[in-house]
């Protein structure tokens, strides 16, 4: 019975998925409240202590001139991109942020390559209706998002709009240390080799985790049912964690 118990459990909380290609920016001024509701109520404390106990240490971004703890909140910064050396720079457009990336790559071209054949350079902002229909699965769609080669990304709203995050270095990322726990709807992964997973915390459960392949992108999560099994609930807003 206790291994029965244990493989149910596993079967929900296991959610997969195809998806995506990313590109990302950010930015501060001031270091407003934490912008979504589900980040201070008494449900979300289980999110918060999980996100404490990962935390290793601040993510300080450079936004204007100016360092700040993302954490704090990003002002009026609407892209934040960490690159190959750990720095993060954030930026009030996703022109600005591309410049910068292009600037990077032509310095170090070793860090930031070029797309190989059969890759994609950079993934373009929306995916045409055309695409959107014909879908396969929980509104995934190939090479549909801005997301440049090299990068995994996570939008604020569906096709990456919003407030935007990118990396080109791997490893896990505690999502509360970025100011963005909670807050994904879109996805993208345009990595050089590797998937995409990001993970919703629970306590005395498996954590829901949802992969994105590489080279594809996650529209809306509005459309991503968080129960693969049950069928209850959505992934829009959930992510803490991202794995890559």
């Amino acid at each position: 019975m206790k291994l029965a118990r244990i493989l149910t459990a596993l079967a929900l909380g296991a959610t997969l998925g195809l998806g995506a290609t990313a590109t990302a920016t950010a930015g501060t001024g001031s270091s407003p409240a934490p912008r979504a509701a589900e980040n201070t109520g008494s449900a979300d404390a289980a999110d918060r202590a999980r996100a404490a106990t990962a935390r290793k240490g601040p993510i300080m971004a450079t936004y204007k001139g100016k360092k700040f703890d993302m954490a704090d909140g990003w002002g009026d910064a609407k892209v934040c991109s960490e690159y190959p050396d750990l720095t993060v720079k954030c930026f009030a457009t996703d022109a600005e942020a591309q410049a910068d990336m292009a600037a990077y790559a032509k310095k170090d071209p070793r860090a930031l390559p070029k797309a190989p054949k059969g890759r994609s350079a950079k993934i373009q902002p929306a995916a045409p209706a055309s695409m959107a229909s014909t879908a396969s699965g929980d509104g995934v769609v190939p090479l549909a998002a801005s997301c440049a080669f090299g990068w995994t990304c996570l939008g604020e709203h569906q096709d990456l709009g919003g407030r935007k995050l990118q990396w080109s270095a791997n490893g896990t990322k505690t999502l509360a240390t970025w100011g963005f726990r909670d807050e994904a709807t879109s996805t993208c992964n345009n990595d050089e080799t590797g998937g995409m997973s990001i993970f919703d915390y629970r306590t005395n459960w498996p954590d829901h985790q949802l992969i994105t392949p590489l080279g594809y992108c996650y529209m809306s999560l509005h459309e991503v049912k968080l129960d693969g099994l049950t069928g209850v609930g959505t992934w829009n807003d959930r992510a803490d964690e991202v794995r890559m």
